[in-house]
């Protein structure tokens, strides 16, 4: 039950994702703000014992969320002030992931500064800070989603991808063998890409759907995996479903990206 729960919230995320992509990119950006608020409600850690290992975490993934999905949608924010650019050599253009590096920098600053405000011990540093930065990182990683919808075809990229990610966690959800389904997953995310890049009016083809589809399948299960393998043994909803449906989809980002990055390639 949680796999088919975190399933249909990663499907509810890439829709509403999709819709945001035909409407705005500032709306695109609050859809992919969801997607990492969820990131940063993701349960605490515990040690060999299982006891729980304090580590202040939501200030640190909200920060780089934030910083993530602004500089992505506004990169001109990182020119610096006028007259103090570089000028071509540090520029950053529309749908490039130029928010990524200082999110994680950002993300890095803010969990030291909780470490240093923690009154415990500080007991289990190393494990603390590493499990807040690595959910910042993938928190951040969820900004490709916006990177990609200012591409050629941006909302038709991300119609195609979230078809991808659709169908590769569906076929993820049976109850059959794992191996089974993960090549399930795949040729079902190859197929629901196809499709859409099909049935969509841009200058993709078929192949494109064929590429970026079970990328983004792959991309997804792996991220429902490593979530629910992190909310093993939780029954909040939050844990148990959320976080994983909401890891599928930040997994899926950069792809996502990648793939918008595609398009320049002939015959795709």
């Amino acid at each position: 039950m949680p796999r088919l729960g975190s399933t249909l919230l990663s499907l509810a995320l890439v829709g509403v994702i999709t819709l945001a992509a035909y409407t705005d990119p500032w709306l695109l950006g609050v859809a992919v703000l969801l997607v990492q608020v969820l990131v940063a409600a993701a349960p605490g850690i515990r040690d060999a014992s299982h006891a729980s290992i304090p580590s202040p975490r939501v200030v640190p993934v909200v920060v780089a969320s934030l910083v993530a999905t602004v500089l992505t949608l506004e990169p001109d924010l990182l020119s610096g002030a006028s007259g103090t650019s570089p000028g071509v050599v540090g520029a950053s253009s529309t749908g490039m992931l130029s928010g990524i590096l200082p999110a994680v920098a950002a993300a890095v600053f803010v969990a030291l500064l909780a470490q240093m405000l923690r009154r415990d011990g500080r007991t289990h540093l190393v494990q603390s800070v590493g499990y807040a930065v690595m959910l910042s990182a993938v928190a951040a990683l969820a900004a490709g989603w916006v990177g990609a919808v200012q591409s050629i075809d941006g909302p038709e990229v991300v119609a195609v991808a979230a078809a991808g990610v659709a169908g590769g966690l569906l076929a993820w959800a049976l109850p059959i063998d794992r191996w089974v389904c993960l090549s399930l997953a795949t040729l079902a995310g190859a197929g629901a890409g196809a499709a859409v890049a099909a049935s969509v009016e841009s200058s993709m083809t078929v192949y494109f759907g064929l590429i970026v589809g079970p990328a983004v399948a792959l991309a997804a299960v792996l991220g429902q995996v490593v979530g629910r393998s992190i909310a093993r043994g939780r029954t909040h909803a939050s844990a148990s479903w959320g976080f994983p449906g909401a890891m599928a989809v930040a997994f899926a980002g950069p792809i996502v990206y990648i793939g918008g990055q595609l398009l320049t390639m002939p015959n795709l």
